[in-house]
């Protein structure tokens, strides 16, 4: 916890662990997460992706969901969406399509989540 998965259209000129690096560095700066090695992002470049009814790539875009465990406030989410929507476009480079950035905040029932670290 948390966990960060950026999903990004491939017609986007982006590195993505240095952005993953970023919104890590984010959240944990924010205060509201512990441990920064309780933080754990990926990202996934799609290739088969349509906006609207779009089929010349004329846009792009790059979606971040957010799982948090249960217990902070809306206000809380809400800054931390803010927050890392900030940073997403701080990675976007000048292009000649439009780019749609989103930050979906989803919560993750503290009760059910396990975690375990095996370490070597």
């Amino acid at each position: 916890m948390p966990h960060i998965h950026l999903e990004y259209s491939n017609n986007l000129e982006l590195e993505p662990r240095p952005l993953l690096k970023a919104l890590n560095a984010a959240l944990f700066e924010s205060g509201h997460v512990s441990a920064i090695n309780d933080i754990k992002s990926r990202a996934v470049a799609q290739e088969d992706f349509v906006v609207g009814l779009d089929e010349h790539a004329q846009h792009a875009y790059m979606h971040a969901k957010v799982s948090l465990l249960t217990g902070r406030t809306v206000e809380v989410q809400k800054q931390i969406s803010l927050l890392l929507l900030d940073v997403l476009k701080q990675h976007v480079t000048a292009s000649a399509v439009e780019v749609q950035l989103c930050v979906e905040i989803l919560e993750m029932n503290k009760a059910t989540y396990s975690k375990q670290i095996v370490s070597p």
